[in-house]
Protein backbone atom coordinates (compact mmCIF):
# COMPACT_ATOMS: atom_id res chain seq x y z
CA UNK A 1 0.00 0.00 0.00
CA UNK A 2 1.43 3.26 -0.42
CA UNK A 3 0.92 6.04 1.83
CA UNK A 4 -1.21 9.29 0.51
CA UNK A 5 -0.42 11.63 2.89
CA UNK A 6 2.33 12.63 5.26
CA UNK A 7 0.89 11.23 8.53
CA UNK A 8 2.34 8.18 10.21
CA UNK A 9 0.49 5.22 10.23
CA UNK A 10 2.10 3.64 12.90
CA UNK A 11 -0.36 2.14 15.79
CA UNK A 12 -1.23 3.99 18.56
CA UNK A 13 -0.70 2.67 22.45
CA UNK A 14 -3.66 1.65 23.54
CA UNK A 15 -6.38 3.55 24.54
CA UNK A 16 -5.60 6.57 22.86
CA UNK A 17 -7.86 8.57 20.00
CA UNK A 18 -6.22 9.60 16.69
CA UNK A 19 -7.32 13.23 16.36
CA UNK A 20 -6.94 14.92 12.90
CA UNK A 21 -5.54 18.30 13.37
CA UNK A 22 -5.92 20.45 10.08
CA UNK A 23 -4.20 23.86 9.06
CA UNK A 24 -6.81 26.77 8.41
CA UNK A 25 -5.28 26.21 4.64
CA UNK A 26 -5.76 22.53 4.72
CA UNK A 27 -9.39 23.00 6.05
CA UNK A 28 -10.01 25.51 3.56
CA UNK A 29 -8.35 23.19 0.86
CA UNK A 30 -10.42 20.70 2.15
CA UNK A 31 -14.05 22.34 2.04
CA UNK A 32 -13.46 23.73 -1.47
CA UNK A 33 -12.42 20.26 -3.07
CA UNK A 34 -16.22 19.02 -1.16
CA UNK A 35 -18.11 21.89 -2.21
CA UNK A 36 -16.68 21.31 -5.64
CA UNK A 37 -18.02 17.80 -5.95
CA UNK A 38 -21.46 18.82 -4.40
CA UNK A 39 -24.14 16.49 -5.81
CA UNK A 40 -26.30 19.56 -6.29
CA UNK A 41 -23.41 20.85 -8.80
CA UNK A 42 -23.54 17.16 -10.79
CA UNK A 43 -27.07 16.84 -11.31
CA UNK A 44 -27.60 20.89 -12.21
CA UNK A 45 -24.66 20.40 -15.22
CA UNK A 46 -26.49 17.08 -16.09
CA UNK A 47 -29.65 18.85 -16.35
CA UNK A 48 -28.05 21.74 -18.51
CA UNK A 49 -26.12 19.08 -20.89
CA UNK A 50 -29.22 17.91 -21.97
CA UNK A 51 -30.92 20.71 -21.78
CA UNK A 52 -28.83 22.13 -24.35
CA UNK A 53 -29.25 18.88 -26.57
CA UNK A 54 -32.81 18.49 -26.25
CA UNK A 55 -33.47 22.32 -27.26
CA UNK A 56 -30.70 22.15 -30.42
CA UNK A 57 -32.54 19.09 -31.62
CA UNK A 58 -35.55 20.83 -31.01
CA UNK A 59 -34.72 23.85 -33.20
CA UNK A 60 -32.84 22.04 -35.72
CA UNK A 61 -35.52 20.39 -36.67
CA UNK A 62 -38.80 21.74 -35.08
CA UNK A 63 -41.43 20.03 -37.27
CA UNK A 64 -40.84 16.54 -36.65
CA UNK A 65 -41.71 16.93 -33.32
CA UNK A 66 -44.73 19.03 -33.85
CA UNK A 67 -46.88 16.40 -36.08
CA UNK A 68 -46.45 14.10 -33.14
CA UNK A 69 -47.17 16.03 -30.22
CA UNK A 70 -50.12 18.36 -31.46
CA UNK A 71 -48.56 21.17 -32.75
CA UNK A 72 -46.54 21.92 -29.72
CA UNK A 73 -42.35 22.31 -29.74
CA UNK A 74 -42.05 19.83 -27.26
CA UNK A 75 -37.89 19.16 -27.77
CA UNK A 76 -37.63 22.74 -27.30
CA UNK A 77 -40.16 23.14 -24.44
CA UNK A 78 -38.47 20.35 -22.45
CA UNK A 79 -34.56 21.11 -23.50
CA UNK A 80 -35.79 24.74 -21.65
CA UNK A 81 -37.47 23.51 -18.84
CA UNK A 82 -34.55 21.44 -18.27
CA UNK A 83 -31.96 23.87 -18.83
CA UNK A 84 -34.07 25.71 -16.07
CA UNK A 85 -33.83 23.42 -14.06
CA UNK A 86 -29.84 22.64 -13.96
CA UNK A 87 -29.78 26.77 -13.49
CA UNK A 88 -32.31 26.21 -10.25
CA UNK A 89 -29.58 23.36 -9.30
CA UNK A 90 -26.45 25.56 -9.76
CA UNK A 91 -28.68 28.47 -8.18
CA UNK A 92 -29.61 26.10 -4.46
CA UNK A 93 -25.64 25.03 -4.34
CA UNK A 94 -24.61 28.97 -4.51
CA UNK A 95 -27.15 29.98 -2.85
CA UNK A 96 -27.38 27.31 0.52
CA UNK A 97 -23.84 25.76 0.26
CA UNK A 98 -22.78 22.65 2.67
CA UNK A 99 -21.50 24.53 5.63
CA UNK A 100 -18.06 23.98 6.48
CA UNK A 101 -18.34 22.72 10.05
CA UNK A 102 -20.06 20.33 8.85
CA UNK A 103 -17.88 19.10 5.93
CA UNK A 104 -14.75 19.11 8.71
CA UNK A 105 -16.89 17.02 11.10
CA UNK A 106 -17.42 14.76 8.34
CA UNK A 107 -14.04 14.05 8.01
CA UNK A 108 -12.89 13.99 11.69
CA UNK A 109 -15.58 10.16 11.57
CA UNK A 110 -14.48 9.44 8.82
CA UNK A 111 -10.88 9.39 10.41
CA UNK A 112 -11.98 8.07 13.54
CA UNK A 113 -13.34 5.62 11.45
CA UNK A 114 -10.37 4.43 9.29
CA UNK A 115 -7.95 4.88 13.16
CA UNK A 116 -10.69 2.17 14.18
CA UNK A 117 -10.51 -0.27 11.15
CA UNK A 118 -6.26 0.33 11.44
CA UNK A 119 -6.55 -0.44 15.27
CA UNK A 120 -5.55 2.89 16.89
CA UNK A 121 -9.10 3.53 17.65
CA UNK A 122 -11.08 4.39 20.82
CA UNK A 123 -10.60 2.09 23.82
Amino acid sequence: MSQSSSQSHEPLPEGMVSHVELTPEEQDAHVRSTRRFDLRRIIGAIFVLYGVIVLIVGLADPTADKAKTGGIAINVWTGIVMFVVGGLFFLWDRLRPVPAEDILASYEEEEEERAAGEGRGVA
